[in-house]
């Protein structure tokens, strides 16, 4: 499904989805705050949170601790990722220090306790690992940031990430499924480009700031318009009791092989 914001982000939070609006995303809030220059936001959910710096300069302290951190990023194609994870009802203060600031916000429910963590490039699971290079005629080399799984934090219910798609070439490929739903949050760079959304039999065509969701054992990948890249966050919404299980469709999965031959030197 294709859940879009039409346009640029407005001022404020944008919400995109909603546990109790689409259910159909088991339990998962989606939103953008966008903020400007001394603006201060404070959250508090009774919910586990990813707080993902997209942009900006941004002071940030959490847990009533008082303590502030400090943390900038340009832009989410050329850095790594910044995050805040956080378990249910932990206080978050949020100081914009630049003139524009975006942060995406992703949260669930989840009853388990872990201490709250501040996550720079080099503590993420994945900081920006070069995907698919080699293979496929480089037809779907990416770069993929995982934040955590439950292999490094067990409570967590989110597996969570970014991906910087190469301009006119896919990821996500070959097509896949599992049980999970998931969402994938699309910014572009130049800002004016497009991309393409397999959903099943069906394709969406994406923009800056539109979000699809990807429900049970629905088929999924991605293709960039030449001459654009392509970023989204991506987020599944784990179950409480089972680790997720990806499926690639079998009669693509030859094309991961090194050794395929491809059109016009298949021979």
């Amino acid at each position: 499904m294709k859940y879009t914001n039409n346009g640029p982000l407005r001022p404020g939070y944008t919400k995109m989805i909603s546990a109790t609006e689409n259910p159909e995303m088991m339990g998962l809030d989606f939103g953008v705050q966008k903020m400007a220059r001394d603006e201060q936001v404070n959250f508090c959910f009774d919910q586990e949170v990813v707080y993902d710096l997209l942009c900006g300069k941004i002071s940030i302290s959490w847990d009533g601790s008082g303590c502030a951190e400090i943390v900038e990023r340009a832009d989410c194609f050329h850095e790594g990722a910044i995050v805040l994870h956080v378990p249910a009802d932990t206080p978050v203060e949020i100081t914009c220090l630049s003139d524009t600031a975006e942060i995406a916000i992703a949260r669930t429910a989840n009853a388990h306790r872990f201490a709250p963590q501040l996550m720079r490039p080099e503590d993420c699971m994945c900081a920006n690992e070069e995907r698919g290079a080699g293979l496929m005629g480089e037809t779907s080399t990416r770069l993929v940031r995982t934040f955590f799984d439950r292999s490094t934090c067990p409570e967590t219910n989110f597996f969570i990430g970014e991906v910087v798609h190469y301009p006119g070439k896919w990821s996500s490929y070959p097509p896949h499924t599992h049980v999970e739903p998931e969402m994938y949050y699309y910014k572009f760079l130049p800002e004016n480009g497009y991309g393409l959304a397999e959903f099943g039999d069906d394709a969406y065509k994406v923009k800056d700031n539109d979000l699809t969701g990807m429900p049970c054992n629905v088929t999924h990948s991605q293709a960039a318009a030449p001459g654009y890249a392509e970023y989204y966050l991506w987020c599944i919404r784990l179950r409480d009791d089972q680790d997720i299980v990806t499926t690639t469709v079998p009669e693509y999965a030859w094309v991961t092989d090194p050794a395929a031959k491809f059109f016009p030197n298949e021979k």
